[in-house]
Formats: C-alpha cells, sequence, structure tokens
C-alpha cells in the first residue's frame, strides 16, 4: 500500500512582543505648505520691484528734469521790448568820488569801480565824478574788494559785512512754516512784458520774481513786486548751447575774457536794487564752463548775493562752483511750462506736490505767460489747502542752509 505523500510544514513563529518604552511619541511634522512659500516669495518680489519702481521714477524725473532745462534754453522773450544801453567802458583804475560813491551805496552790491576793453564801446564823461589817480595806486576805496581783470586792471568791487547780505537784506517776509512741505514759485523772463509781469505781481504770494536786466522802468516794476510782498532776483542772460538762439543784450559769452565778463556782470547788476540774488536766462553752453562761472561766483560772493541754477543743462557747474566760493545757493527741480499748454502745466504743478511732499521743500521756475498765471492763480489757494506754503526761494535757501549746518 502506497504511503501518502505529506508536505513539510514549518512551525509558525510568534510574532516577538514589542519592547516598552518610556519614550514619548511625537507629533509628525507637518510639512510646510505651499502657500506659505508662495507668500514669502511674494513678498519678496513686490519688495524688489518697489525699489526697482522707486529708483526708475527718480532716474526718469532726472531724465524729465533735465528735458525741461534744454527745452527752457532754447526759448527766448520778446527782445523788441527791450530798450538796452551799450555797456560803458569806463576809465581805467579808477574810483568813484565820495560825492558819487554816497549816492550809490545804497544800490545792490554796488560795483565801486571797473576798467573795460570792450571794442567799441564809448567812454561816458566821468570828468565830475572820478578824480586821476596816482600811477602806482591800486589801493580799494573804503569797504571793498580787488578783484583782478586782464592784463593787469584790477576791478574794485564793494562788499558787504555778514548781517547786510542783500540775500538776506532784500527777502520777502515769511510765515512760521513748521514742518510743513513747502514749495516756492520763481518766475522768470521778468519785465519786458510789462502787462503780463504786473499780472504776475497780483498772484497770491509770496513768489520770487526775476526781472530781465534790460527791461523799461525796471526799478518802478520792482518796487511795485517787493510793495506786493514778492521777492525780486535778477535774470542773468547767459549763452546757451545752440548758437542759433538769441540769449538778449549784454548775455555772458563763454568766448568772453575775464575782462569783457566783469565789465558786462557790472552793468546788468547795477540796472536796478532789492534783489536778492541771481539765477541763468538760459546758459546751458556758459554755466557748463568752469573758469567762467569762477568769475561769476567771485562777483557773487563779494557782493553778498545768493545763486539759483536754472539748471538748463545737466552738465552745468553753477552750483558745484558756488558751494566752493561759499556762495549761497539753490538748483531749480521742475518747469512749469516748458510747454505752453494748460493739460501739461497742471501735470508740473503736481509733480511739484509731489517733489514737495517727499523733499519738504521744491524750487519751480515758470514764464510770465497767460496759461502758467492763470494756472497759478487758481492753483495756489489749492496747495494751501492741501497744507503746502507757498515761500519765497530765499526761505528754500535758509532751510538748506540749516539742515547742513544742523
Amino acid at each position: 500500500m502506497a504511503r501518502r505523500a505529506t508536505r513539510a510544514t514549518t512551525a509558525k513563529r510568534k510574532k516577538a512582543a514589542p519592547r516598552k518604552t518610556n519614550r514619548k511619541k511625537t507629533a509628525p511634522k507637518k510639512k510646510s505648505g505651499g502657500i506659505g512659500r508662495l507668500m514669502l516669495g511674494g513678498a519678496f518680489v513686490a519688495g524688489t520691484l518697489s525699489a526697482i519702481i522707486a529708483v526708475g521714477s527718480m532716474l526718469e524725473l532726472d531724465r524729465a528734469s533735465d528735458a525741461m532745462g534744454r527745452a527752457a534754453d532754447q526759448k527766448a522773450p520778446n527782445y523788441a521790448l527791450a530798450e538796452p544801453e551799450p555797456t560803458p567802458m569806463l576809465r581805467k583804475d579808477y574810483k568813484l568820488s565820495e560825492k558819487a560813491a554816497q549816492s550809490e551805496r545804497g544800490r545792490t552790491g554796488y560795483l565801486v569801480g571797473e576798467t573795460s576793453d570792450t571794442p567799441g564801446a564809448s567812454a561816458p564823461d566821468l570828468s565830475d565824478n572820478v578824480p586821476v589817480p596816482a600811477p602806482t595806486s591800486r589801493k580799494p576805496a573804503q569797504g571793498s574788494a580787488i578783484l583782478s581783470g586782464d592784463s593787469g586792471n584790477d576791478v574794485a568791487v564793494a562788499t558787504v559785512g555778514p548781517t547786510d547780505q542783500p540775500w538776506q537784506k532784500y527777502a520777502a517776509l515769511t510765515q512760521d512754516t513748521g514742518n510743513k512741505p513747502v514749495i516756492a514759485i520763481v518766475i522768470d523772463d521778468a519785465g519786458l512784458d510789462q502787462s503780463r509781469t504786473a499780472r504776475t505781481v497780483d498772484l497770491p504770494g509770496p513768489i520770487t520774481i526775476s526781472y530781465l536786466p534790460y527791461a523799461r522802468d525796471l526799478q518802478a516794476q520792482v518796487n511795485a513786486a517787493r510793495k506786493a510782498g514778492h521777492e525780486v532776483m535778477l535774470h542773468m542772460p547767459m549763452e546757451p548751447s545752440s548758437s542759433s538762439i538769441d540769449p538778449g543784450p549784454h548775455a555772458l559769452l563763454a568766448s568772453y575774457d575775464r575782462q569783457t565778463i566783469l565789465n558786462e556782470m557790472n552793468w546788468m547788476l547795477n540796472q536796478f536794487e532789492g534783489y536778492v540774488g541771481v539765477n541763468n536766462h538760459m546758459g546751458s553752453k556758459f554755466t557748463a564752463d568752469p573758469e567762467r562761472m569762477q568769475i561769476v561766483m567771485e562777483v557773487m560772493k563779494a557782493r553778498g548775493l545768493m545763486f539759483l541754477d536754472s539748471r538748463t543743462s545737466a552738465k552745468s557747474v553753477a552750483y558745484s562752483t558756488a558751494g566752493r566760493f561759499g556762495v549761497p545757493a539753490l538748483t531749480r527741480d521742475i518747469f512749469i511750462d516748458d510747454a505752453d499748454d494748460a493739460a501739461k502745466i497742471a501735470d508740473m504743478l503736481t509733480r511739484i506736490e509731489n517733489v514737495a511732499r517727499k523733499q519738504g521743500a521744491a524750487i519751480a521756475i515758470g514764464h510770465p505767460r497767460d496759461l502758467t498765471i492763470q494756472a497759478l492763480r487758481e492753483w495756489i489757494p489749492e496747495i494751501q489747502a492741501k497744507g503746502f506754503v507757498l515761500v519765497p526761494v530765499t526761505d528754500v535757501l535758509r532751510r538748506s542752509m540749516q539742515s547742513v549746518t544742523g
């Protein structure tokens, strides 16, 4: 009988009992969610974009500012309204008699003496007031300094004491602004078009009005502006980059030698009194010339005047040169009416507010044109309601000086 085959089977092993331990069970770690990582990444990207936009905005403002300066440098007022006199050629090394000097000392930064080699200029009869000096005498009159001219010709320039600086003496009064953002409006090319200049004077202020030195009836116009509470500057013509643009009579040209620059400045600065300083009319070429701007700043320093760089060129060295000579100086921020267009003027006025809000102060330059005058008349009450304060340009200057000195 056959044996039944049987399958060999192995005995089943018993599972070992789990060992007891005192270690507490820890909750399983949660995997970080994608939402958190996404939010963190989004915040980083947003911050980076904000920084890029901020830098881009500043660069865009700089580019826009340079573009406005170039455009302003190409626009000339109606010189037919001017009545310029020839630059006088004065006797070498003269000084005014005491009687004549006394009558002129009240004038803003009056030049006591001047020499000239300007070709074709006629010499006025100065025999009543100008004594013939000793050939070796180059001693300046009392209260004056010597600026050397070309070929040994010296120029005696009246100096002022630290408490009698014209930029302080003739500054328009302004209220205590506290920490409010301030805006200074400067109207250039004033004086030629007397009707529009008078309408500018009627604007609520104080604003700063800069008069061209070859306009008619200058002192009467200036007196009216100061009586209305405005501040006054002299708008000094300087050579633009384009030879096809006329900067007007007596403009300072980059081709002039030192003596001619001093002669022309002397004529312009003696046309009226009561101004706090000078800003350039055009001048993209001249203000980029360090040697010529040094001569300008020597005169500004001697006369106690401030200088506002209209910044008609990104290459202007006016502000930096003023700093080297200790001349109080500022630069403009915005041109209001680079385009004589109501919509664009409104856009520029909004930019002024933004700059003032960001920097604490803004300087804007405009011109006595119908659209500009009307826009300012409506805008000035609006910005005052928003908390901005309208101030003369010297108020911004004082603020900048305080921020430097602490």
